[in-house]
């Protein structure tokens, strides 16, 4: 994967030229995350802006496969999988005869895969990874959106509130979505871990 380089300016327009001068590359080709920005004081304001840069050759999503690849043969497992563009993320479809241990216990490898993925390469692609198996993932939110209606009617009949089991960070956002859907209604995720449970209750 590139290097990533931090460069200062007085705006985001010329710490990116900085970056495209030092990487010796044109400066659409350059990826960046803003790290702060600051304003100094010195008889007059004058802001600052960090970002941290790398330049994008195009090959980010090659190594990306590469890993999968090698992931899957340190793990053993009979999987083939498909890399997709979507809008503002990259899907990595699995497949294959040991499809049912990526979907073990509510899909927990699948989990540490996309973490993992996202972890070392999210930032070089320049999108979210988004891991699928069979239309799990697909076939989960509908069944929990379900759920979270069924238990927002509850609340709202009885006026008491209900804790749902620990769920992780995917499980978790179709819940909240959906409970959003509701203006008296709020949910609150609760727990310091990646498991966390969920609170549904009234405003």
């Amino acid at each position: 994967m590139s290097v990533k380089k931090e460069f200062c300016s007085s705006s985001l327009k010329d710490a990116i030229a900085n970056a495209a001068a030092e990487f010796d590359v044109d400066e659409d080709k350059i990826k960046y995350e803003i790290i702060t920005e600051k304003t100094r004081y010195f008889g007059h304001s004058q802001r600052e802006i960090y970002i941290r840069a790398y330049p994008s050759g195009g090959s980010e999503e090659e190594e990306l496969t590469l890993f999968i690849k090698k992931l899957i043969e340190r793990m053993s497992l009979k999987l083939d999988f498909r890399i997709t563009n979507g809008k503002g993320f990259l899907k990595v479809d699995f497949n294959g005869g040991d499809y049912k241990l990526m979907l073990y216990q509510n899909g927990n490898l699948l989990n540490a895969v996309q973490y993992i993925l996202n972890r070392l390469f999210s930032d070089a692609v320049g999108k979210k990874i988004y891991c699928e198996c069979e239309k799990f993932r697909k076939n989960r939110e509908y069944e929990l959106s379900n759920l979270a209606h069924r238990y927002a009617k509850n609340v709202r009949k009885t006026g008491k509130s209900i804790n749902l089991k620990e769920l992780n960070p995917f499980e978790r956002r179709i819940i909240h979505m959906t409970i959003n859907k509701y203006s008296d209604l709020e949910s609150k995720s609760e727990g310091n871990g990646f498991q966390k449970v969920i609170t549904l209750r009234k405003k």
